[in-house]
């Protein structure tokens, strides 16, 4: 390495930490950062202004995107390619300098913008079993609306398998409409109905073992939960599992981002 290479090398790693830091910042904001480092990095931020104003960007950031249901801005998506290009190769000076520019605020926007906007892939089919699963949320009800009891917050007398369903309405507004029971296979599948301003979206827990996911399914992260994504039948589809069981929420014009927010 000649002199001449010493600050561009410092700069590269100078960037790595920082690239670092905007990490677990975004999962600090999101609530995903193990308890370990939790406490050794809110401990550093206390201590570090210029960290309690880059952690005041990401919460700003996922506050946003959580209050909106649009596809991220187009310049956020550049930003993110932009600095995923400098990672893979060395930057040019005059390059340093426009992504410098960019700033660390829109680069810890876009980090928390894309935990959101990943969307369903093509419209390969998903497994018989999963599909079907879908489609009871375009089902009717055929049973009452279950009630939450004593202020908890899952709603009572519907369950499969002990694993429950949750009430929505004080946290989100969607409030439970009705539900079924249907077969699949040799699968007990129970629907729960939700509504809110004339939309509806369907909550599905099938019994175990669980059902196969669709090759085409995307995942994405919220507050440290995975979800999966896919299409079925033109609507968008959030499916994931509690104690063996497969869970399908689903409703007709529902944007992924809500229906992912609503599961966590």
């Amino acid at each position: 390495m000649t002199s001449a290479d010493i600050p561009e090398a410092a700069e590269a790693a100078e960037g790595a930490r920082e690239g670092g830091e905007l990490a677990e910042l975004a999962a600090l904001a999101d609530g995903s950062l193990p308890p370990q480092r939790r406490e050794e990095l809110e401990a550093r931020v206390a201590a570090s202004p210029r960290l309690q104003a880059l952690l005041a960007e990401q919460r700003a950031a996922l506050r946003a995107v959580l209050g909106r249901d649009e596809r991220a801005p187009a310049r956020l998506h550049e930003a993110v390619a932009a600095r995923a290009g400098a990672e893979r190769r060395p930057a040019r000076p005059a390059r340093r300098r426009r992504l410098a520019a960019l700033g660390a605020g829109l680069a810890a926007a876009a980090v928390a913008v894309l935990l959101l906007v990943a969307l369903p892939g093509s419209e390969e089919p998903a497994p018989p079993g999963l599909a079907e699963a879908a489609a009871f949320a375009a089902r009717p009800p055929t049973s009452g609306a279950p009630v939450s009891r004593g202020g908890e917050r899952v709603l009572a007398g519907v369950a499969v398998e002990g694993v429950r369903y949750p009430d929505w309405a004080r946290e989100y507004g969607w409030r439970a409409r009705g539900s079924r029971v249907d077969r699949l296979g040799s699968h007990r599948a129970v629907t729960v109905f939700y509504e809110k301003r004339a939309r509806r979206v369907g909550y599905t827990i099938v019994s175990r073992p669980p059902l196969a996911l669709p090759r085409s399914s995307r995942a994405v992260s919220l507050k440290g939960h995975i979800r999966r994504l896919f299409s079925a039948r033109g609507h968008a589809v959030v499916t994931w599992q509690r104690r063996g069981h497969t869970c399908v929420l689903s409703g007709a014009g529902i944007r992924a981002r809500t229906l992912v927010r609503l599961t966590v």
